[in-house]
């Protein structure tokens, strides 16, 4: 026959192992539906319970899990809508064990015939972080404060993996925001990158058009100087010829040539201008 001692260590043993494969299969949890899984799977072989709570603090929320009749759920609300007994162990970090059924918690175990139930509560502090452990357990189901230890190693589980998931999700939301602002700021260089090309587009126009300019008007002075040099030329020298000359030589051979020169240069001039003209409205039509 089997010893206590013998049955109490296998008992022991197999209640480790179990541990052992609900941590494991913790650990690969990538998600919370993914721990409330392994969780429904494990819980009801470690421990006595007929409800199970743990809140652990994340950034000043309280993420929540609850698991009653084999079944979880989650959710993440602030301290203040913690139940009442959670405020007050986390305040005064005194351990419960009560007979007063929280209706909230009954509520979710109503159809489960109760024998003397105890609601017993615990507040643990791990890296700085805070958490309640509260459990359901009755006759039926018992619960002592030998398993505790057991309670504890659970809950040491829970609050490493709501922490990892957790720091996991704030780190995916902050690389997507900075991959928001990355691509603000990739459209922002690429419109100023167009703005510069714009305005080294304009800069080139407005300096082919100062050129295109400048040759006009260069060729508008070279009209001017090549064309009118000529006759004003020939009439300067038939001005000086009147010192020289009798008046009617003057009149009858430099006057004439004077007269003709003069025509000339104001034919030579007209052109001038006409070709001014035309080169100077041209210019202003692709100002416009």
């Amino acid at each position: 026959m089997e010893s206590l001692q013998d049955r109490n260590s296998r008992v022991y043993r197999i209640t480790y192992e179990t541990f052992s494969k609900f941590s494991n299969n913790l650990n690969r949890c990538k998600s919370l539906e993914e721990v409330s899984k392994v969780s429904e799977r494990f819980l009801k072989y470690l421990l006595n319970f007929h409800l199970f709570r743990i809140s652990v603090n994340q950034a000043g929320s309280y993420l929540v899990y609850c698991q009653c009749n084999s079944k979880g759920e989650f959710e993440l609300v602030p301290k203040e809508n913690l139940l009442p007994y959670e405020i007050k162990i986390l305040e005064d970090n005194i351990p419960i064990r009560t007979e007063k059924i929280p209706i909230e918690l009954s509520k979710k175990i109503s159809e489960t015939i109760l024998e003397s139930p105890f609601l017993w509560s615990w507040t643990f502090k791990k890296m700085d972080i805070d958490f309640t452990v509260s459990l359901v357990a009755d006759e039926n189901k018992a619960f002592d404060t030998g398993d505790i230890e057991m309670l504890k190693l659970i809950s040491d589980s829970f609050q490493a993996k709501f922490q990892e998931i957790y720091l996991k999700e704030e780190l995916d939301s902050k690389n997507k925001s900075l991959l928001k602002a990355l691509d603000i700021i990739k459209n922002q260089n690429r419109k100023i990158n167009q703005i510069v090309e714009n305005q080294k587009q304009t800069i080139a126009d407005r300096t082919k058009e100062v050129v295109e300019k400048n040759e006009k008007l260069l060729r508008i002075s070279a009209l001017n100087a090549h064309n009118v040099r000529e006759p004003l030329s020939r009439i300067q020298g038939i001005v000086q010829l009147y010192d020289v000359f009798d008046d009617a030589t003057c009149r009858e051979e430099l006057l004439p040539k004077l007269k003709q020169s003069s025509e000339e240069m104001d034919q030579v001039l007209q052109e001038v201008i006409k070709m001014a003209t035309t080169e100077l409205n041209q210019l202003k039509a692709n100002e416009l």
